[in-house]
């Protein structure tokens, strides 16, 4: 299959799905590549990418009968569960004579992608999945500078990356196999969630200790001006919290979610992760005093409050 006439579909318009479905039809349009094809459970928001270009269908099951390569950017594991069953269930398969590619960028429990594996394995020999997470907040997403991981054979991974890079991520990482993409994914996100904890601990003794955030802030951008941790810090200074209850890229209910899954590869690796724990802890706080909506930054809020 060659990249720029491939029959590419997409299921899951959330924040992130959105902007990256709108990003890689807009690519295709501009490099005359075949349209993709839009699924989502909320119709609406197919039009936002039917605007350009796109063609939309009406269920998974169409996906199925229309794609070979299909992308899942879904809320979470249970409907990346539903979502592969339809798509199996499709009498679709049936009849055709090419592979279908599942690619799931969600991030998902590392048995997630062992139970799909088992369920396509039982069910139809003309299916490929592959695990392929991305990191990245949705304005990363907006400017096409996600990082993306692909798995799976090698001729799966190339023609991944070729669809993927430049029209939704500035790079890929190749990680052969779906399991260790899931977990690859979760460490990922640990080390984020555990930049987020020291930041959150050092501002907060810097602050007690009569040094102002403000000034705190001014070491981080010298030192570390990196985007994620840039952005993060500059969330972290006010006093009330405000930029991470309004300024969401990843909220708490996803943030606890991933801090968890961390914690479980850990264990299953005989192992713990203190830091991941403490995180954990601090955003369990704030969704019990605050709002799970909020951007997972809003841990540091924690610390001050608690």
């Amino acid at each position: 299959m060659e990249a720029s006439t491939v029959r590419v579909g997409w299921i899951g318009l959330g924040t992130m799905g959105l902007e990256m479905a709108r990003n890689l039809q807009q690519h295709r349009a501009r490099t005359g590549q075949t349209p993709i094809t839009v699924y989502n459970r909320t119709h609406a928001k197919c039009a936002l990418v039917a605007e350009h270009g796109a063609h939309v269908a009406v269920s998974p099951a169409s996906i199925a009968q229309a794609c070979t390569v299909v992308f899942l950017s879904l809320r979470d594991d249970q409907a990346v569960k539903d979502i592969v069953t339809q798509l199996l269930d499709s009498k679709a398969l049936e009849t055709r004579d090419e592979p279908l590619l599942i690619a799931d960028l969600t991030t998902v429990h590392p048995s997630t992608t062992q139970w799909v594996l088992h369920k396509i394995s039982q069910a139809n020999s003309k299916v490929r999945f592959c695990q392929t997470p991305v990191w990245g907040a949705p304005p990363a997403a907006r400017s096409v500078s996600l990082v993306y991981v692909t798995s799976g054979s090698n001729k799966d991974s190339a023609l991944l990356a070729e669809i993927a890079v430049p029209a939704f991520a500035r790079t890929t990482i190749a990680c052969d196999d779906p399991v260790r993409a899931a977990k690859f994914k979760i460490m990922g996100n640990f080390m984020i969630a555990g930049i987020l904890e020291t930041l959150g601990e050092a501002m907060a003794v810097a602050h007690e200790s009569g040094i102002s955030r403000e000034l705190y802030l001014e070491f981080v951008k010298a030192m570390f001006p990196v985007a994620p941790i840039l952005g993060y810090a500059h969330k972290m200074v006010d006093e009330d919290g405000e930029a991470s209850k309004t300024q969401v890229g990843f909220n708490i209910h996803g943030g606890m979610k991933d801090v968890g899954y961390a914690i479980d590869v850990a264990k299953s690796a005989g192992l713990g992760l203190p830091v991941a724990e403490l995180a954990h802890k601090h955003l369990q706080w704030v969704l019990d005093n605050g709002n799970e909506n909020w951007d997972w930054s809003s841990l540091a809020f924690a610390l001050r409050k608690q």
